[in-house]
């Protein structure tokens, strides 16, 4: 029995990579949620450093692909769903003014960064221009929803985008 548990454990640390079972995360307490207040930079497969330039991490995370945002949550954290980030929103003050609060100059904490994305066939983009995070809604069978800022204005957008591209993310506690 001792022997089987063992394997267990084992084939369970070896799926999951150390960094999410052990990872303290900056929060910060928005209405009655605790949502990370840096952008997650855990290398697991499906996430990318903007440029493939490990300094780029060091700032503003790592570009996941939505499957990666689903498998890789920490214990104790999940992807939000589309609802969570609506809540959120409208606790900043709705879709017009939201994204002025969560940007790292903003009032919230929340210290959202523009950290780009990452197109299927390899490319990035639009760091310093855009921030996107996914939620855990899908849209349909090969799109989920995603809140985006950018610094051409203070609104926070929702749409939908193909699950493969790369974006930030950020986890609410359970």
């Amino acid at each position: 029995m001792k022997y089987n548990k063992l394997i267990t454990f084992l084939v369970f640390l070896f799926l999951i990579p150390l960094a999410l079972l052990s990872q303290n995360f900056k929060t910060i307490k928005i209405g009655d949620k605790v949502w990370m207040a840096e952008n997650l930079n855990i290398e697991v497969p499906g996430s990318w450093c903007y440029d493939n330039n490990p300094d780029k991490c060091k700032k503003y995370g790592r570009l996941y692909t939505y499957e990666a945002a689903i498998k890789n949550c920490p214990k104790g954290w999940h992807l939000p769903t589309d609802e969570e980030w609506t809540q959120l929103i409208n606790k900043l003050g709705g879709e017009e003014v939201a994204g002025k609060e969560m940007k790292i100059s903003g009032s919230s904490g929340f210290n959202a960064l523009l950290g780009g994305s990452r197109i299927p066939m390899g490319s990035f983009g639009l760091m310093d221009t855009y921030g996107c995070f996914w939620s855990s809604t899908k849209y349909d069978k090969t799109h989920a929803w995603y809140r985006y800022i950018t610094n051409q204005n203070d609104y926070i957008i929702r749409t939908y985008f193909t699950t493969t591209y790369g974006f930030s993310v950020r986890y609410v506690k359970d």
